[in-house]
């Protein structure tokens, strides 16, 4: 498949395989929208292009994510997983003889993106192969608007759900730099509409962008922002992934493609811009500002309390001709943040594969809401071992630290059918010693069933088999399965048996 390096082209590449449907009726963005969105993606329908929306010339696209096909599309690949495995194996592979070190350091210094940060990051040279590639001009400056032009009701902000706080813009891609380091983040942070030019920004105490802000007030500064909406879709993605400094979304965007992403830098600040971003807008995080954002319909189903959050004051709004406004949906499983979530498991699943781990699969259940219940399978090769990887599990950063229950089951086990895990869980869970809770500490602000807010234990639950070095003193019984030989016949006869009707 080909690579697509922004959403035109991908949007085209939809049409084209009938997966793509246009509303050209007035649509309102305050419900209506998300109710099409919403009914689509529970549906696993095509993504949506309304063509004429209320109050805005900007047409919206809606759905874009939510199937696992379109999501593996967005890399060029059929299927996300193993591509994602190739591109991890293939970084891990050093040069022959060192012979593009050189080349990539000139460019690392080079750039007005990484220069700052250069002696950090080069030790991650496998992940460097494919660096944003640098541009002086963007389509997405083709339009500018500044001063008393700035007003963002003119773009189609989307209200989802009845008693949200009014209209947010759900699919940005916002991007900051550290003050002190020079590290870049690209986050995908929810933006409440408070007046023409601000927004409240909903990034979390540990997101990168969060840290980056809190940084900047300790030093009594402003921190410059850039809000790229209706970007390239596989960078866009790269939004979700919980990476670690100093590699950032645009270097494992541009290792899993294949190629770098276009940027250019931003006219207010040494910020990179996506370069074929629909809408750009640029601004400032106030240091010591505050507004009350939400409530929100939440990826969990339930609505978010309000919260006291940083606002996004904008600056100037640069955008293409006849620009696409990009929103997404959220609520209760199962819908097209989840399949987002999805993406962000398999990339889990391709770093412990490559890296020969114990794992044998995974599954972010969307029963948990695709984060906060994690079901692990392992070949068993010691006592023990499942309970040290649920500790293993519990020390992790980014997204992990979200995970509130943790059930280890064996390989033979299919971790994405619960009526399988439950049998192993009756069967195998002895509760006096099989099941661990952690000590309350952080957790998910967002999480519905905790009291106080953001704060409890996690449970961990071994559900494998266990050996007599697992105190387990019985002699363990064998499991119930035909003989290979004769499911061997029976399976070959099957069809002239007339079994398939």
């Amino acid at each position: 498949m080909p690579i697509y390096d922004d959403l035109r082209e991908f949007v085209e590449m939809l049409d084209q395989k009938g997966q793509l449907v246009r509303v050209t009726r007035e649509v309102d963005p305050i419900l209506e929208i998300n109710a099409i969105v919403d009914r689509l993606a529970r549906r696993q329908g095509p993504a949506v292009l309304f063509e004429s929306v209320k109050g805005s010339e900007l047409p919206v696209l809606g759905n874009l994510f939510g199937s696992h096909q379109r999501v593996a599309w967005t890399l060029g690949a059929e299927d996300f997983l193993a591509h994602v495995r190739q591109k991890m194996a293939e970084a891990l592979v050093p040069p022959e003889g060192g012979g593009d070190v050189p080349d990539l350091e000139g460019a690392v210094r080079g750039s007005f993106m990484y220069a700052p940060v250069a002696d950090q990051i080069l030790p991650f040279a496998p992940l460097l192969g494919n660096l944003p590639q640098e541009v002086t001009e963007a389509p997405c400056k083709e339009v500018v608007y500044e001063g008393d032009d700035i007003d963002i009701n003119r773009l189609p902000l989307t209200k989802l759900w009845p008693q949200d706080g009014d209209k947010f813009i759900t699919m940005p891609m916002v991007i900051t730099r550290d003050p002190e380091s020079g590290e870049i983040n690209a986050g995908t942070y929810r933006m409440m509409y408070l007046d023409k030019n601000k927004t409240c920004m909903h990034w979390l105490p540990k997101k990168h962008g969060n840290i980056h802000c809190q940084k900047a007030e300790k030093m009594g500064k402003d921190l410059p922002v850039v809000v790229a909406v209706g970007c390239d879709p596989a960078f866009q993605l790269s939004g979700c992934y919980p990476l670690h400094y100093p590699v950032d979304e645009f270097m494992v965007t541009g290792l899993l493609k294949g190629r770098g992403v276009k940027v250019v830098k931003a006219d207010l600040s040494d910020l990179p811009v996506p370069a074929g971003s629909e809408v750009v807008l640029e601004g400032v995080i106030p240091a010591g500002v505050r507004a009350t954002e939400g409530p929100f319909g939440e990826f969990h189903g339930y609505y978010s309390p309000p919260k006291e959050t940083h606002v996004f004051e904008i600056q100037r709004i640069t955008t293409r001709k006849d620009p696409i406004w990009h929103m997404a949906t959220t609520g209760r499983p199962f819908t097209e943040i989840h399949y987002m979530s999805k993406a962000t498991e398999k990339m889990g699943k391709a770093r412990g594969f490559v890296g020969a781990s114990e794992i044998v699969d995974m599954n972010l259940a969307e029963e948990g809401a695709s984060l906060y219940l994690m079901i692990v399978s392992i070949k068993k090769e010691r006592a023990n071992q499942a309970r040290e990887l649920i500790e293993q599990v519990w020390q992790e950063k980014g997204q992990a630290e979200f995970v509130t229950n943790v059930i280890v089951v064996d390989h033979d086990i299919d971790v994405n059918s619960l009526s399988e895990v439950m049998w192993a869980f009756s069967l195998n869970v002895r509760a006096d010693q099989d099941l661990m809770i952690s000590d309350r500490r952080e957790q998910d602000l967002e999480h519905p069933g905790l009291s106080p807010r953001g704060e409890g234990a996690r449970l961990g639950i071994d559900a494998t088999r266990k050996w007599k070095e697992e105190n387990y003193t019985r002699e363990p019984p064998d499991l119930v399965t035909m003989d290979e030989g004769v499911m061997e016949k029976v399976l070959a006869n099957w069809e002239s048996d007339g079994l398939n009707g």
